[in-house]
């Protein structure tokens, strides 16, 4: 008997052994009033995970110290906790150095500057999610999980090159919040101006100031649209003829969130105006998780471009590429004859079909 209880000690070691870590940072006003706040553990442990416990945001830094391994971590946040920033920035070099997986839950009004600061392709943000998104997402990273990634990394099983380019991108990370931090303030808020080994001005003695290197685009000193024959009125007409569908339709037939981002960033940028994440989702016309998964895929596939704002280094703006606008531009032109059949304005579907003022 001693011998069998034994061996099931050990084998439910090596069990425990087998299950991916997860460790929750969260504070308890932020878990009441999220609607997944009860859930979170509960889910965690029926998918397989172990449980490393719950830290609050202000604890976390001193927990994460003393933790040699994790697979997971979930972070809910609202987006105004002190020290969020700097926590941000840790984790999100966590997930892009030691491949632990991260998501971040946050709120609408949170989910600018979260999204400003978390890039790593591990993490996952979710905004107001439903029990169903935090399933989701937390299966996936279980499934693909293998026992051999719970272990201690072995360096000599990484490929040199692999592991010497996130090493550069983690120097240059961890470069920006040491000077954070020394210029007394917090990783997102704009950069002060640095001195720089050469000089300049009228007599050659002036300093030069320059901004650290950013992972953004800045904002185009112009667009030039005036060709293209296409307004933005015309534009957030299109938008406006797909939110009469759902006026008229049951609820919940149409869902093409790729496509009302196209057009409302297309609209915003014929307006000269910035777009921030958070508006962006709601102009989705689908819930803000599933939003945020179309603007990762439409930024992968390069048709949206990340911009930093120059005047608040605390959140980003999110804006066509040059691909997308070509190419937006181009069902415009491309569709302006079938478009003028349909509204009986032309002759037929065949082309041009422009109107006689020869806008679309």
């Amino acid at each position: 008997m001693g011998n069998h209880a034994g061996d099931d000690y050990w084998a439910n070691i090596d069990w425990q052994g087998t299950q991916p870590s997860l460790l929750l940072l969260e504070d308890g006003s932020t878990a009441a009033q999220s609607p997944c706040g009860p859930d979170v553990r509960r889910i965690a442990t029926a998918l397989g995970y172990r449980m490393l416990g719950q830290t609050s945001l202000a604890d976390a830094p001193d927990r994460l110290s003393h933790i040699v391994d994790v697979d997971m971590l979930v972070l809910r946040c609202d987006g105004h906790e002190r020290g969020l920033d700097l926590l941000l920035t840790r984790l999100d070099s966590m997930a892009m150095i030691q491949g632990t997986d991260l998501v971040v839950i946050t709120s609408l009004g949170g989910l600018d500057i979260v999204h400003a600061l978390v890039r790593s392709d591990r993490a996952v943000i979710l905004c107001e999610p439903d029990v169903v998104d935090l399933v989701s997402v937390m299966a996936a990273h279980s499934a693909t999980s293998a026992p051999q990634d719970y272990h201690l990394n072995d360096i000599g099983r990484e490929a040199g090159e692999n592991r010497l380019e996130r090493m550069s991108e983690e120097l240059g990370r961890l470069s920006r919040t040491i000077e954070a931090l020394v210029q007394g303030r917090s990783p997102s808020q704009p950069p002060a101006l640095a001195w720089s080994d050469g000089y300049n001005g009228e007599n050659g003695d002036g300093p030069t100031l320059h901004s650290p290197g950013r992972d953004f685009k800045a904002f185009p000193k112009d667009i030039a649209l005036s060709d293209a024959q296409v307004t933005a009125a015309q534009v957030r007409s299109v938008l406006r003829v797909r939110r009469l569908r759902e006026q008229i339709f049951p609820e919940g037939l149409f869902a093409d969130p790729a496509w009302d981002i196209l057009l409302d960033l297309m609209a915003a940028r014929m307006e000269k105006n910035r777009v921030s994440v958070s508006s962006l989702c709601i102009a989705a016309a689908v819930p803000p998780t599933t939003a945020l998964r179309w603007i990762r895929h439409l930024t992968d596939c390069n048709l949206l471009e990340r911009q930093a704002d120059p005047e608040d280094g605390r959140r980003i703006f999110i804006a066509l590429s040059d691909k997308g606008t070509s190419l937006v531009l181009r069902w415009f032109q491309e569709s302006a004859s079938h478009m003028g059949y349909a509204s009986g304005l032309a002759a037929s579907g065949q082309g041009e079909g422009r109107k006689a003022n020869g806008r679309w």
